[in-house]
């Protein structure tokens, strides 16, 4: 069963290689001709715009992990039953390409470490893992989140321009739960990770408010089987942005990301596929960017 899941991601993963690569080489093939329109999608769209941004996070974890030794494991909520901070200011980066008058790729990248030290006020099983009651519970818990985005524009005009398009959130999760239960002298850690690339129906919207106010909001769901991953997503933001001059902006975005999904054939710490998780997560923040255009 393990090597069965191992292999469904490795081709999962394969063919998701394969459709980015497919993505870049639409946009090679309209290089030349969107180097040739230099300054042709402004102030509407940016030829290409390098974004760093201080985002605000509100984070919300539920997660279960299930093993074949153990059978279901305990539903967690990081936040309230082990005392994981729901608040953290963390970087944003961004880059997005006008590979031509239609066609446009964006990517945006975020990391979030967490951890937290609590007690146990009831049993949890944990993957192959039991933690007893009042047990001294460490956790760590890190996701690595990486938005791709490519948008066709069927409508451009002066001031607006709207499309649709895929995207794909690429999630890397680990979470480590470790414990220690002086009372009686044991302890134990154990590590589930996964990572798995989200694919998700994309709407994006854009409009000129004034000559040097540009507002951008953009919509993405799909609910689907993909791999080992079962569930479905929510991908949203919105932003108004100031233009100074030709290179800079500087603007604030609110961002929304959910997910819900049952997860095979996730790994421990020694790299076997052998837990199945029930994931359910919103990262959701308020950002602060600044853009520098080209």
């Amino acid at each position: 069963m393990s090597c069965r899941s191992t292999a469904r991601s490795q081709r999962f993963n394969q063919l998701f290689v394969i459709g980015i690569t497919g993505v870049l080489v639409v946009a090679l093939l309209a290089l030349p001709r969107a180097a040739a329109a230099q300054s042709k999608y402004g102030p509407l769209f940016d030829k290409f715009a390098f974004k760093v941004a201080g985002s605000f996070a509100k984070l919300s974890t539920k997660i279960r992990i299930d093993s074949e030794t153990l059978g279901e494991g305990t539903t967690l909520k990081f936040e309230d039953d082990l005392g994981l901070d729901s608040n953290k200011i963390i970087p944003t980066f961004g880059f997005d390409w006008q590979i031509a008058k239609r066609h446009k790729l964006s990517v945006r990248y975020q990391d979030i470490n967490r951890s937290s030290t609590s007690q146990a006020l009831k049993e949890i099983k944990w993957g192959d893992m039991v933690i007893p009651i009042n047990a001294d519970v460490g956790l760590g818990y890190d996701i690595k989140q990486t938005f791709v985005d490519y948008a066709y524009y069927p409508w451009v005009r002066d001031r607006w321009a709207a499309g649709f398009g895929i995207g794909f959130r690429v999630m890397e999760i680990k979470a480590t739960l470790s414990y220690t239960d002086t009372e009686h002298d044991v302890s134990g850690s154990t590590e589930a990770k996964g990572t798995g690339p989200l694919p998700y129906l994309y709407f994006e919207y854009r409009r000129m408010l004034s000559d040097h106010w540009r507002f951008q909001t953009g919509l993405g769901w799909l609910s689907v089987k993909v791999g080992d991953i079962d569930g479905s997503q929510w991908v949203g933001r919105a932003s108004f942005e100031y233009l100074l001059g030709d290179r800079w902006g500087f603007g604030g975005a609110l961002n929304i990301a959910t997910i819900d999904v049952d997860w095979k054939g996730l790994e421990n710490q020694e790299g076997q596929s052998i837990f199945k998780g029930s994931i359910n997560m919103d990262v959701n923040d308020i950002t602060i960017f600044a853009r520098v255009r080209f």
